[in-house]
This record gives structure tokens, sequence and C-alpha cells, in this order.
């Protein structure tokens, strides 16, 4: 899989509002930059907004790979151990807390000392060490320059009423970050976020970036296996293999293709339903089909072009395609949310794997990751046991008679 990634971070807005919501079918470089944008602040966007994003996500491999990049990296260091300040941090909260308790801040030489007020005032600024933002904030305090009193402070207030304000300034300042969707009527409008909610996605994206370049620099760490060797002892026995396809024949019209796969027998089960207009059922032993037309109750042998194509869930098979190389092992990827092993069969198709090595479902036209049209609408494993054994019955029901079954679409 590659894992390449630009270093350049998308260019942030130059006012208080996010860019509008890409339309669906928009591609572009732009488009990219806006959605990885918006990925940073999913947690705040409404349902709506999230399925827009998502919806894109799911045609674009790269802002694919940016969003599993971020899931991974909230993953990682959500699992770091917790930390405490240094003496360090300590000594500078407490340093500040004195100075306020003595009704002065200290003031950094190396900082600008004054400047002209609109009311023709000097203001004075100096450093505050804010917890909340973790560093010195800049906090200006006046001094009288048009005949004030000392103990007051501008327009006539006493010396604790501006100590007061200064002190609700602080608070508003030192505040976190609040983001404010705006609905709009066609889910598409812009989401205004204040300027500390952009800077706090700036960072979320350097703490990406920072991950990106350590996992690069530590082997093996989060990369994607260059080869797959399945397990010795893995086995799909004991399972039925249930998937659900929907194909179109050559006129247009829809229809469902039901197979239940035996993986410990070989044994299958296929029912081919277009409704109101036919219903076969397939059934096979691994060596012969006996193929049931349910509708005008006709069976025929060896009805072989009923059957479906289980070869991609017989693992003894896939071990040895795959030591031939005639399967091949591509990358690990995200399929609905899912970590998957993504093999290439010999039949051109590609099979996808869950961590604990087990079917999830089948791909066509997948090249890189996150491409590929799913084959399946459903699959799932059943235990064996909660299959009906007549679902493998070969014998001819009663009332058919023995004739050839119409034509597969």
């Amino acid at each position: 899989m590659n894992n390449t990634f630009s270093d350049d971070l998308p260019i942030m807005p130059q006012d208080d509002d996010m860019p509008p919501l890409p339309r669906a079918g928009e591609v572009g470089s732009q488009v990219c930059a806006m959605v990885q944008l918006y990925l940073g602040v999913m947690d705040d966007l409404t349902a709506e907004q999230v399925e827009i994003i998502q919806e894109h996500v799911r045609g674009c491999a790269a802002c694919a790979r940016v969003q599993r990049v971020m899931q991974r990296a909230t993953r990682v260091f959500g699992g770091l151990p917790g930390s405490a300040p240094s003496s360090r941090v300590d000594e500078a909260v407490m340093a500040a807390i004195a100075a306020r308790g003595r009704g002065r801040v200290q003031v950094d030489a190396s900082m600008p000392r004054t400047r002209r007020g609109g009311g023709g005032e000097d203001e004075e600024w100096g450093p505050l060490w804010s917890p909340a933002l973790g560093r010195s904030q800049v906090l200006p305090s006046r001094r009288g320059g048009g005949g004030e009193d000392e103990g007051k402070g501008p327009l006539g207030r006493s010396g604790e009423e501006e100590q007061a304000r200064q002190q609700g300034t602080r608070a508003t300042r030192s505040s976190p970050p609040r983001i404010i969707p705006t609905p709009a009527s066609t889910g598409r409008g812009r989401v205004r976020l204040r300027w500390g909610a952009v800077a706090a996605v700036a960072m979320a994206a350097v703490v990406v970036l920072s991950f990106l370049t350590t996992t690069h620099l530590m082997p093996g760490f989060g990369s994607t296996p260059q080869t797959l060797t399945l397990p010795a002892h893995l086995s799909w026995n004991g399972y039925v293999i249930y998937h659900s396809e929907t194909r179109i024949d050559a006129h247009g019209v829809r229809y469902r293709v039901n197979t239940y796969y035996d993986a410990g027998s070989g044994r299958e089960h296929v029912e081919t339903v277009m409704p109101g207009s036919m219903d076969i059922v397939a059934v096979g032993d691994g060596h012969s089909i006996l193929g049931m037309d349910m509708m005008h109750h006709v069976a025929q042998l060896d009805a072989n072009e009923w059957s479906t194509d289980e070869s991609m869930f017989n693992l003894a098979e896939i071990r040895s395609d795959m030591k031939t190389s005639r399967a091949v092992f591509m990358d690990k990827d995200v399929f609905r949310g899912e970590a998957v092993y993504r093999i290439r069969c010999s039949n051109g198709l590609v099979l996808l794997l869950n961590m604990q090595y087990k079917p999830v479902n089948v791909l066509r036209g997948a090249v890189g990751p996150g491409t590929g049209e799913p084959v399946y609408d459903a699959l799932a494993l059943m235990p064996s046991s909660h299959v009906s054994s007549e679902m493998w019955d070969m014998r001819v029901p009663r009332g058919f008679k023995m004739g050839v079954l119409p034509g597969k679409p």
C-alpha cells in the first residue's frame, strides 16, 4: 500500500468560515484539500454533513487514506500512558498565581512595551501564562494618559472594577475554541469556526504528519506487510458461507442469486430468483449439480450453469494458489470501516479477509487502496449446525418431471 503523503498542510481560510462542502461528483485537488480539512472536525459536523464527506471519501483513495491515518493516529495517541507536566510547569503556574496575588504581572523585556490606544492611552502589554493554551498569552493593561487618577482605570473605573474587567477578558481569551455549525436547507452549508478551532485543526494536521514521519522511521510500525501467510491452524470447516448478489440480465432486469456454500464438504445450494418469472434452485455435492425449476416443477441433472464459482472460499485452493503466485496478496485496507487483507485470486477478483482471516466480501475492478466494487450485497459465515440438512438434499422432489431447465439470464 502506498503510504506516501505530502508534507503541505491545507491552506487555511482567511475568515471565520470553513470552505463550502463539495457537491456530489466534484473532484480535484482543491476538493480533496477541502475534504481533508473537514476530516479534522468530523465530530462537530451534522449527520448530513458527515455523509457528504463520507460520500467523497468512499470514492477517493487519497482522502480515504488520510482518514485511515487520522483514525490510526487517534487510536495510537489515545492508547499512550498518561503523563504529568514537568516541575517547571508547576513553578511557572505558581509564579503566575503569586504575581496575580500581588496585583502585577511580570513583563518580558523582549516584548513591545506599549502601543497607542484608540482613546489616546498607552497600552502596556505583558505575558500571562495560560494553562488552557500551554503558553504565554499577551494581555494589555492601560496606563492613564488622559489625566486619569492612578487608582482608577479607563472610563473612570476603579482599580477593582478594572481588575475584574481584565480578569473577564483573560477568561474569555483563554476559553476553548467553539465550532458552530450553520445549518442549510441543502445540507451543503458552510461551517463557521472560531480561529482557535481552525488552529486546532492545523495542530491536528501537524500531529498526523509527525505521526506519519515517526512511523516511516520506525521499521514495521503501522506499515502494510509485503507478504501474507495464512495461519496453519486456519480452517473454515464447520461454517456455511452465505452470500447474496444482485445481477442484471441482457434486458436490464434485476435478479438475485443467493448461495449457501459448506466450506467443509464443498456442498452448495444456489437459488436464482427473478420475481414473477423465474425461481431456479441448484444443489451440488462437489461432483454433480441437480437443478430444479420451482415454478414449473422441472428437474435436470448436471445443471452446472446454475451453480456458482466458490473457489475463492476454498482454503486449500487459496493456499495452493498463493504458494504458486496464482493468487497474490495485495495489501491491507479498510472496507466499510473494517480492516481487511486483500488477496487477488486467480479469477481476477479480490477476496477480502478480516483480521481473523474470515471472508468479508469480494471486489471486482480493485486496483489501488480503497478501489473496487463489492460483488455481494451481503456475506456472512453461519455455523453448519444452523443450516437445515434439507438444503443439501439432491433427490428429485415428488411431482417434478425430468427435463431441461430454461437458459440462464
